[in-house]
């Protein structure tokens, strides 16, 4: 079953058994200026659970900036303090090589294979 629901910042949700879905809008730039609202949405949506996995797909991120990239390892941190799972989806083959030369990649789970979301 999903449920969607739009937010105040711009992506949609959608929540089904296997986790919460939230997805962009295309040509969403990911930066300075939304970062703190995106965090807090993120938090909001995956705290408000027990063992939540919270899946971010990417497809629609033209930009990503580092100030982004801090808060995904923060939401990281803060999801798997509460026993949940954090996982990004479908980056753009941009914001796949930000992964890549950042080798947050190694650290974050960023699944570039376009699979179908788990929710």
């Amino acid at each position: 079953m999903s449920v969607h629901q739009q937010t105040a910042f711009r992506f949609h949700v959608a929540e089904s058994e296997n986790g919460i879905t939230v997805g962009f809008p295309a040509d969403t730039a990911l930066t300075e200026a939304n970062a703190e609202a995106l965090q807090r949405e993120l938090l909001t949506l995956s705290t408000s659970r027990t063992h939540p996995h919270l899946i971010v797909d990417l497809a629609g991120i033209t930009i990503l900036t580092s100030v982004v990239l801090s808060k995904f390892l923060a939401i990281n941190k803060q999801v798997q303090a509460i026993g949940g799972r954090f996982s990004l989806h479908n980056p753009t083959p941009t914001v796949q090589m930000v992964f890549k030369v950042t080798r947050l990649d190694t650290i974050l789970d960023v699944q570039t294979d376009s699979t179908v979301l788990p929710a």
